[in-house]
């Protein structure tokens, strides 16, 4: 809901929903038609089978692991399949900023 509210806040953001199952999340990508995937989780640590789901079902979407294994593990023990990785801990400013700078704005 905190982020939500985030980027709420920006007129150049659009939210255009969540999904909580797992099994559902490529295909709640897809028709969205989201230009970017906040994920802030990934199941397992390591484990890219929620990116690789995104990318097969919304193939042009980029997607943001968001998550606080960021910050104690870093991105190549999480896989490095995500375009972007930001540590909870960082403010809404960066997340904006990292959002921003994959939809290419």
């Amino acid at each position: 809901m905190l982020v939500r509210h985030w980027l709420e806040e920006h007129d150049d953001i659009e939210w255009v929903g969540s999904e909580r199952d797992p099994s559902r999340v490529g295909a709640a990508a897809a028709a969205s038609g989201a230009d970017v995937v906040l994920l802030d989780t990934m199941g397992r640590p390591g484990d890219g089978e929620l990116i690789r789901s995104i990318r097969a079902a919304a193939p042009a979407a980029k997607v943001i692991v968001y998550s606080g294994y960021v910050g104690m593990l870093g991105a190549e023990k999480l896989g490095g399949e995500a375009d972007g990785y930001l540590d909870k801990s960082e403010d809404d400013e960066a997340l904006v900023a990292l959002i921003r700078a994959l939809a290419g704005r």
